[in-house]
């Protein structure tokens, strides 16, 4: 199910977030799985790098396990970060990795083939 979180600080969320599936987005060194995730950005747990919020970086996978993370380049913003608890908003998506996260959305595996096959 579809959520939109609360608005209360400089970066105001636009689009829905979902909490199933849970996906996996590979950046800063390591794989992190999703809190919540949505196309403008994603909620990730267990995060103990360096990030700090307005902090651009570079997002490097996106994929359904830790195990299967496709290789993709998404330029993205630190929109917070609680704790261990990160919040992540996309700068700019690829259309590789747009198609990644509707095939994921869509919970379509067959359309994750493309990527699988390079």
């Amino acid at each position: 199910m579809a959520k939109v979180i609360g608005t209360s600080n400089a970066y105001n969320r636009k689009d829905n977030r979902l909490e199933e599936p849970k996906i996996f987005f590979s950046f800063d060194g390591g794989i992190y799985q999703t809190i919540d995730w949505g196309f403008g950005g994603f909620m990730a747990g267990d995060y103990e790098g360096e990030l700090m919020p307005e902090q651009e970086f570079f997002i490097d996978g996106i994929g359904p396990s830790a195990d299967e993370v496709f290789a993709v380049r998404v330029d993205a913003v630190v929109a917070r970060r609680l704790g261990n608890q990160l919040c992540v908003g996309f700068v700019e998506l690829t259309s590789d990795a747009y198609d990644i996260l509707e095939a994921l959305m869509m919970r379509r595996a067959k359309l994750l083939d493309k990527f699988r096959n390079r």
